[in-house]
């Protein structure tokens, strides 16, 4: 039994570990008002991996801004908000996303 508690809290701890951490940064590229009418769209844009916060994906929100444009047929959005998330493994290797709403007019 004691052999076995500290392997228990090896394997938990390493788990935990790799698993990684999560950030997230938030921003709005327009005014938000609550009296907005029309449709909600909604995307979320993966990126490629990034190594030491050094190399980003490029055109992430760019790419979420297109998508946006795509599911709206007039073409004109308003309260736009874009999150980024950062999810990073062993301190070395991070995962980006994009997730970006706004209101179709």
């Amino acid at each position: 039994m004691k052999k076995i508690v500290p392997t228990l809290v090896l394997v938990m701890a390493s788990i935990g570990f790799l698993g990684g951490c999560v950030s997230l940064n938030s921003s709005s590229i327009s005014d938000v008002s609550n009296a907005s009418s029309g449709q909600p769209v909604k995307v979320t844009v993966s990126g490629d991996l990034g190594i030491l916060h050094l190399v980003a994906p490029k055109d992430l929100t760019q790419k979420a801004n297109q998508e946006l444009l795509s599911k709206c047929s007039s073409g004109k959005l308003t309260d736009v908000q874009t999150q980024l998330s950062t999810r990073d493994f062993l301190g070395i290797v991070q995962i980006y996303k994009v997730r970006a709403s706004a209101v179709c007019q």
